[in-house]
């Protein structure tokens, strides 16, 4: 059973958007990875508002091995904190 809640997606989105330090991290698979486990993990439903940001998979890349990662530092967040709650 998932905790998460609509409301904090939407927290985690806004905190995704804000970390954003290149135009590439758009297309990078570490943020459209946390996009799309949003997606997976919210039973309200959040594509209204990964939508917008989300990339095909065909313009995304692999991870550029940026010191941090904005997006891959927030995936790793979320799923600490998702098993935690396990």
């Amino acid at each position: 059973m998932s905790r998460l809640n609509r409301q904090y997606a939407e927290k985690i989105i806004a905190e995704l958007e804000n970390s954003i330090a290149r135009p590439e991290c758009l297309t990078c698979d570490c943020f459209q990875g946390l996009l799309t486990q949003l997606e997976l993990d919210c039973p309200e439903g959040v594509s209204d508002l990964t939508g917008r940001l989300k990339t095909p998979t065909e313009k995304m890349h692999g991870c550029l091995g940026c010191d941090p990662c904005p997006g891959g530092a927030l995936f790793a967040q979320y799923l600490r904190s998702k098993n935690q709650c396990l």
